[in-house]
């Protein structure tokens, strides 16, 4: 028995030969365990599961009784006969390697204007299912709703990056309003479904687009790092003075020589303490309530 193993949405060529390829067989058939008692059922492109997906790939060789499966599912999955009436017979095994969904769901937070990816993705990336939908929940009528990528709320916001791994379902929401937010669904059908909770909130006000950043700062080193700047843009302003002395501006001059070096840059460090410390306790505050 031969092996072979295939991706879902791929072709497999499952192969049969005469030991010579220019004898033509008197009548040959193709097929598959219907898994109920062992019990063959011919492969037929016809009819059934196997309809336009499989033909006979003989090329000039009348010995060549290959099959080719196009569009695998994983219900292609199983053993395969190739029975050459008095000749003999094979028996090949095909797998067929479905889609799994990576992660159980999550939670993500955005902001309106902005975009967000909600990711969906096989463990394989080379996996695709044969069918899925993303669905938001609709909390007027307890349903799922499919989202429809060409309707009015979607259209030209909403598209599916999978770049090129078949693997990769995650769709892509740009221009973010507040009615985005909910609750959404990656159904990949036999493959799994995975949860998405997203939030979305308005823009963020001029307090929290600097707290937001500056919260991740080591407050002590920031401030030691502010001295050092401090220090050099007082110097480079000193000596900039300095060499004009003999211009016309003598009072413009004077000034910066007058400032007390280091003072200065104490008032600015405990200044801008000050001000990391209202920012931080608003921000702080805020996601308190």
């Amino acid at each position: 028995m031969t092996n072979i193993s295939a991706y879902t949405g791929e072709s497999v060529l499952l192969p049969c030969y005469c030991t010579d390829l220019h004898t033509t067989p008197k009548t040959f058939t193709w097929k598959k365990d219907n898994m109920t008692g062992m019990q063959w059922e011919e492969i037929s492109s016809e009819s059934g599961q196997y309809r336009d997906r499989v033909q006979l790939v003989n090329g000039h060789s009348p010995g060549n009784l290959s099959l080719l499966i196009s569009h695998l599912t994983e219900e292609d999955t199983g053993d395969y006969l190739c029975d050459v009436k008095d000749s003999g017979h094979i028996f090949t095994r095909l797998t067929i390697k479905g889609c799994i969904l990576v992660n159980s769901g999550t939670t993500i937070a955005a902001h309106t204007g902005r975009s967000v990816l909600l990711p969906c993705y096989c463990t394989d990336p080379h996996t695709k299912p044969k069918e899925f939908n993303w669905l938001k929940y609709n909390q007027s009528t307890s349903n799922w709703d499919r989202i429809p990528l060409e309707t009015e709320q979607y259209r030209d916001r909403v598209q599916l990056v999978n770049g090129h791994s078949p693997g990769n379902l995650s769709l892509l929401i740009s221009h973010l309003t507040e009615e985005d937010g909910g609750d959404y669904m990656c159904d990949a059908m036999k493959s799994g479904f995975i949860y998405i909770r997203l939030t979305v909130e308005g823009n963020l006000s001029f307090t929290d687009a600097v707290a937001e950043p500056l919260q991740s700062l080591p407050f002590v080193p920031f401030a030691l790092v502010t001295v050092i700047i401090l220090h050099i843009i007082v110097a480079v302003v000193y000596h900039t003075k300095r060499n004009k002395g003999n211009s016309t501006d003598a009072s413009v001059a004077e000034s910066p020589q007058s400032l007390p070096f280091v003072p200065f840059a104490l008032v600015t460090v405990i200044f801008l303490h000050i001000i990391l410390a209202v920012v931080y306790h608003t921000k702080r505050n805020k996601e308190c309530t």
